[in-house]
């Protein structure tokens, strides 16, 4: 594909972003709306919204697609090693505290694995339309789920425990996250044969489940406005500025260098002799090529340690993701076999 074909609709899907981004941050900012708000509006959409969305989602796939996608929990378990290993040996030679260390391991292996794929998942067919008749919409979603199946629990217990620098143990309970409960209520609803019972339009539950499908859709505009306000509420000291900037660098270089170059060179190696299934490339390739979880920051604010580091690197990463996506997007469409 020429490069105008790509990035002009690519752009006008970073433009919707940027705008409900901007729109988040217009209300903090500019009209003075509670930033509090948005912390209430960001609870509902991790324990309510975002498992409605993924139980909505996966309950309309069916056992072939699940079972094609149980690959993508072990995919997840291997690019989060190579994260930590590598963001350990970076930052062991970096002349940085303990505290800030493990907050730039945790920023560096954890990235946000559910709220970008999904956001471009659904927005891209509006204006790219080649890549809602390659991919998708469904089971991309689904097996982005999938991929979050083992992400988002070790999100929530190795992620936290590293960001808040805290010495007490990981405890069970970490592990279980409310979108883990959406997704593994869909995918019983799948291997149990429940879809029968939920769609048949003379029992009640089919109307409960439009209830809940009508909750979902407005789940990512919901997450860009969060984003947005959460931007808005990022802060940082001036005085280590130069520090700051050293760090949200080497982040950046892990996330938005090693992890495409890894992505690319094992596409050529083996990605594309091993795996027939283009869907599942295309989801790999956004989850290698996100920027650090927001729930990050949530983790530091709340731990009320390395605040400053984490926030200022989000902001860095996220405005270079928004920069150097189009080109990775350029790249993966351009490959041989994608299209």
């Amino acid at each position: 594909m020429s490069g105008a074909a790509i990035f002009i609709p690519v752009f006008y899907t970073l433009l919707q972003l940027l705008f409900l981004l901007a729109l988040g941050y217009f209300l903090v900012k500019a009209r003075g709306w509670e930033y509090n708000f948005f912390r209430q509006l960001g609870k509902f959409i991790v324990k309510v919204s975002l498992p409605i969305y993924f139980f909505v989602r996966i309950s309309k796939t069916n056992l072939y697609d699940v079972k094609r996608g149980l690959i993508l929990p072990l995919t997840a378990i291997i690019l989060t090693a190579i994260g930590l290993i590598a963001s350990t040996i970076l930052f062991h030679f970096m002349q940085l505290t303990k505290n800030e260390k493990r907050a730039a391991i945790g920023m560096s292996s954890f990235g946000n694995s559910g709220y970008m794929p999904l956001t471009l998942i659904e927005i891209f067919p509006f204006t790219l339309p080649i890549i809602a008749e390659k991919f998708n919409v469904q089971i991309s979603s689904l097996y982005v789920g999938l991929y979050l199946l083992v992400q988002s629990p070790l999100l929530w217990s190795v992620g936290n425990f590293l960001v808040k620098g805290s010495s007490e143990k990981i405890k069970l309970r970490d592990f279980i996250s409310p979108p883990l409960v959406g997704i593994s209520l869909g995918l019983l609803t799948v291997f149990l044969g429940l879809q029968k019972i939920l769609f048949d339009p003379k029992l009640p539950l089919l109307h409960i489940y439009k209830a809940l499908d009508r909750i979902s859709a407005v789940t990512l505009p919901m997450i860009m406005l969060s984003l947005g306000a959460m931007i808005a509420n990022l802060s940082y000291s001036a005085q280590n500025r130069k520090k700051l900037v050293k760090l949200a660098a080497s982040v950046s270089g892990i996330r938005f260098l090693l992890y495409p170059s890894i992505f690319f060179i094992s596409y050529f190696l083996f990605l594309k002799k091993l795996i027939h299934d283009p869907i599942m490339i295309w989801v790999i390739f956004l989850e290698m090529h996100i920027p650090p979880a927001t729930n990050l920051s949530v983790m530091a604010i709340q731990a009320g340690t390395n605040e400053d580091s984490v926030s200022f690197t989000l902001l860095f990463t996220y405005i270079g993701y928004l920069i150097l996506l189009p080109l990775y997007l350029f790249l993966f469409l351009n490959l041989p076999g994608i299209l």
